[in-house]
């Protein structure tokens, strides 16, 4: 007798066979059962018949670090139960982290992998393991790598781009256990972050003060141990109320430099306050705090270690995405400290984890009653199959009919298209909605592999069959876009999915079966796509070249007025008429700063702002954004100080240009709305996760109007001012702040404003610079402003007022100038004449400065006087411009309007550094 299920035939023999084994399964079951109540002696047993897959975990650490008895248990929740074994490298590189112990650790990993069986996944824990990790892909190539515990984010991104490395990135829930605090604590009003001054609690504080503007109805206050001892702590701590609660960020060393351990100073917060203590780390749980969203390097290694089984298992690794931010975290809170202040289990975040739980009979014993359950659920099951199995016989060949009905109206109600093609047989299956979608009946034209490329668009034909073979030969499910002639003589695009699913003994494809969607309106929609952005990419071109029109046009005669100014200021003035000179020639310096900062503003709109990066001294940086605004402050008595951090280096590598450029417009701010008091700028260096980098905190404090808390969120955004009427105390552009916001943010920054009405504003910055030797001073300040000897000098101009601005200042410099109109008349006068250095203007008629440049360093007829000092002259203030100038052969580039002190730095240089 033969029973047929499915198609599938069985003999009854076999059937016996099967149900025999079944019984046998469940007697051993039965008696085993006793014995699986121990723990761990199911998994070793297992362990001693059959060799589960083998999986590497690199740890950064050693097995006495902190987090590692957390990290492994997350890890061997999940693999021990599966079968999996592991085994642990420790690398030790919190204590022996130099490039010799790195290389030692290499030589003893690779010779231990050449005598073992290849590993099939590699997981890392921390950042140096997983760096070592790429850096020695040669040791296990092609081997999945998950890593799990790492926060440096560039590194983690860096990882994700290689297709066979996924895993989780580890990073704080600051807003999330805000959050969560006010909603388990209603009359919550205040909550003070608790700190102390070591960096990584300075990096803690400026991301928690970041949150201030998303919970505005609360008091995100701060109790820093920079300010108090602990003594002092314990004080302030005892007056807290029901309406204020703790976030733990820091507290290792107090005012004094008093240094305790994490469980003393948390011993101490604990005994002093009455109020929740919420926390966003592991090691503080169990010991007092509430708990929050934490970091669990627990759940991290359980997290990762998911991910590993998922890989095992046959998932694809590009098909796990990196796991971003805190999606890792867990909310764990415990139980005791919530029943303390009244809070009850049942409000806490869904998915929580709540420790010290009391215990129930079913979690005392789970293991046993699991185990008696699953006894009675197989009996069950067993005589239910028994029962159900001539019923399950007659059923099939229903079942099979029905199946078969159902794929049919399947295929001819979706709008896809589906194809199925035997190779060998050379047969093909085109479904009605293939035909469909070309406007054709079915059958219409033979299904077959020449009727589909037949139809395929000639200029694509060639590209479309040779993706397809491809992908025929690899097995690797394709995703092509083409054209198909349809049946109205037009084209209709085609998103063509499939892959090989069957092969034959000699590894040839055999089947493959895949679908068509008509994807011709979003192609349309596309081509609109890409003209609307065309059209707006034209538009933006055509402000960027006005409002660089505009700045040429009004820097041209700018520099005539700025320049006719300085020349005043050399004269002899009396009192009232320096003092007019003085406020023109600032009210002119102050409408260039305008039009820098709409020139600055475009290129920002059109991402075309370039940071360079050079030598820069900080101190000298600060004292001269303060220096320059000591008129206007002078004339208030108010007081302008810089207060430079011991910590912070003198020089740093950065963009020194647009750092000033942050903090001329701040330190303006400041004295614009600040009538009397004090203006500070504070500096000082704080950690960056990437080696050779610093991070540094500009702080800018003043004691004007202040801003309204109404009006924080709006006062970066572009053209706008907190006051807009027409009587308005204050101009400007209202361009100031969004370039500062958008300046930090290019140099790896961030930016955030407190103020209060009547009392002051504080403006804090941090910007991501480069370490950097120090520099050599002396030569330093011998590069500056001296006096340079009498020069005779060719000056081209074709404007007679900035002409005749520039001979006046140079010749007050002490120098002999000769002038020409044109580029052409400037070959002429260095033909026959002997010139120190020319001063070019770019634009002029006939001949324009870059090409008189060129021909100066390339013309014959020009050899003796090929390697002459060219400053240029212009009123194009874009960085093109100036690389252009340069590649011209020009030495050095001033931008119209110039200061004299600009001048005279371009011909010093020019007078040390010959060609």
């Amino acid at each position: 007798m033969k029973l047929k299920v499915n198609e599938r035939v069985f003999s009854g023999r076999a059937l016996s066979m099967a149900l025999g084994a079944v019984l046998a399964a469940l007697l051993v079951f039965c008696l085993a059962a006793p014995a699986w109540a121990v723990r761990g002696s199911a998994s070793a047993l297992a362990a001693q018949i059959w060799a589960g897959p083998q999986v590497l975990m690199i740890s950064s650490y050693h097995p006495g670090f902190p987090t590692f008895f957390h990290q492994i248990e997350g890890v061997e929740s999940l693999l021990a139960p599966a079968g999996v074994d592991l085994d642990v490298e420790y690398m030790d590189s919190k204590r022996f982290n130099l490039p010799e112990d790195i290389s030692a650790f290499r030589d003893m990993l690779a010779e231990k992998l050449s005598r073992l069986p290849r590993y099939d996944l590699v997981i890392t824990a921390d950042d140096n393991a997983l760096r070592f990790a790429l850096d020695n892909r040669a040791l296990f190539p092609h081997t999945p790598v998950v890593f799990f515990g790492v926060n440096d984010l560039s590194l983690a991104h860096a990882a994700g781009d290689d297709d066979n490395v996924t895993g989780v990135i580890e990073a704080v829930s600051m807003e999330e256990t805000l959050r969560t605090a006010f909603t388990l604590q209603p009359e919550l009003r205040t909550m003070y972050a608790l700190v102390d001054g070591t960096i990584s609690g300075g990096a803690d504080l400026l991301t928690y003060l970041s949150k201030r503007a998303v919970f505005p109805g609360r008091n995100l206050a701060v109790l820093s141990l920079t300010d108090l001892t602990w003594a002092e702590l314990a004080e302030r701590l005892g007056k807290l109320g029901p309406t204020e609660a703790l976030l733990l960020l820091s507290a290792y060393r107090d005012s004094t430099g008093a240094t305790v351990s994490f469980e003393e100073g948390l011993r101490r917060i604990l005994n002093s306050s009455r109020v929740p203590v919420y926390d966003l780390w592991e090691h503080g749980l169990d010991r007092g705090v509430i708990g929050g969203k934490i970091i669990s390097h627990f759940e991290q290694g359980r997290r990762a270690a998911r991910m590993a089984l998922d890989i095992l298992g046959g998932t694809p690794v590009v098909d796990l995405p990196v796991v971003e931010g805190n999606e890792a975290n867990r909310y764990i809170f415990d139980y005791n400290v919530l029943s303390r202040f009244n809070i009850a289990p049942s409000s806490l975040p869904e998915g929580s984890r709540v420790l010290n739980r009391p215990t129930s009979l079913w979690r005392t014993h789970r293991l046993e009653l699991s185990l008696g359950l699953g006894v009675l659920v197989v009996l069950a099951v067993l005589i239910f199959l028994l029962l159900a199995y001539v019923t399950r016989l007659r059923r099939a060949r229903i079942g099979l009919r029905q199946s078969d009905e159902r794929l049919q109206m399947s295929l001819e109600a979706t709008s896809d298209g589906l194809w199925d093609w035997s190779l060998d047989a050379e047969k093909v299956y085109f479904s009605p909605g293939y035909y469909a979608m070309l406007g054709y009946e079915a059958d219409a034209f033979p299904p077959s592999y020449e009727s589909w490329s037949g139809l395929l668009h000639p200029d694509e034909r060639e590209r479309v069959v040779s993706e397809v073979s491809e992908h025929m030969r690899s097995g690797e499910e394709f995703r092509i876009e083409f054209r198909m002639r349809n049946k109205d003589g037009g084209w209709t695009w085609i998103l063509a999915r499939g892959k090989t699913i069957a092969w034959t003994r000699a590894g040839r494809p055999e089947r493959m079966v895949g679908t068509h969607t008509d994807i011709t309106d979003r192609k349309r929609f596309e081509e609109r796509l890409v003209r609307a952005k065309e059209a707006a990419e034209s538009a933006n071109r055509v402000k960027d070249e006005f409002i660089a029109n505009i700045s040429h046009e009004v820097r041209t005669p700018l520099n005539g007025v700025m320049g006719m100014l300085q020349l005043l200021q050399t004269s002899t003035l009396n009192a009232d008429q320096r003092d007019f000179v003085d406020t023109a020639l600032h009210s002119s310096r102050n409408l260039l700063r305008v039009l820098n900062d709409l020139l600055d503003f475009s290129k920002i709109q059109a991402g075309k702002l370039d940071i360079r990066e050079a030598p820069f001294d900080l101190v000298g940086l600060v004292e001269e954004s303060l220096d320059f605004f000591k008129l206007q402050a002078g004339g208030k008595d108010l007081v302008m100080k810089a207060d430079i951090d011991p910590s912070a280096r003198k020089h740093y590598l950065g963009d020194d240009g647009r750092i000033r450029q942050i903090l001329f417009n701040l330190v303006g701010n400041a004295v614009k709305f600040t009538a009397e008091g004090a203006i500070t700028v504070e500096a000082c260096e704080l950690w960056h996760p990437k080696p050779g980098r610093k991070r540094l905190l500009f702080t800018v404090r003043d004691t004007g109007i202040g801003i309204a808390e109404k009006d924080l969120s709006r006062i970066f955004a572009p053209f706008s001012q907190v006051d807009g009427s027409l009587t308005r105390t204050y101009q400007g552009t209202g361009l100031g702040l969004p370039i500062v916001s958008k300046l930090v943010r290019l140099m790896g920054g961030n930016c955030e404003v407190e103020s209060e009405p009547g009392k002051g504003t504080i403006i804090r910055f941090t910007l991501s610079v480069a370490e950097i030797a120090e520099i050599d001073e002396k030569n330093e300040a011998e590069s500056g402003l001296g006096d340079v000897r009498p020069l005779h000098l060719l000056l081209v101009e074709d404007e007679r007022v900035n002409r005749i601005m520039a001979r006046r200042l140079l010749e007050r410099m002490g120098h002999t100038v000769s002038e020409a109109e044109n580029g052409r008349d400037c070959l002429a006068r260095l033909r026959d004449n002997t010139f120190d250095a020319v001063l070019m203007d770019v634009q002029m008629p006939f001949l324009n400065g870059l090409d008189a440049t060129r021909a100066i360093r390339t013309a014959p007829e020009l050899s003796h006087v090929s390697t002459i000092p060219i400053i240029g002259l212009s009123a194009h203030a874009a960085g093109h411009d100036r690389a252009r100038a340069l590649e011209a052969g020009m030495d050095e580039y001033l931008i119209k309007p110039f200061e004299k002190s600009d001048l005279q730095r371009a011909l010093n240089k020019m007078e040390d550094s010959p060609r």
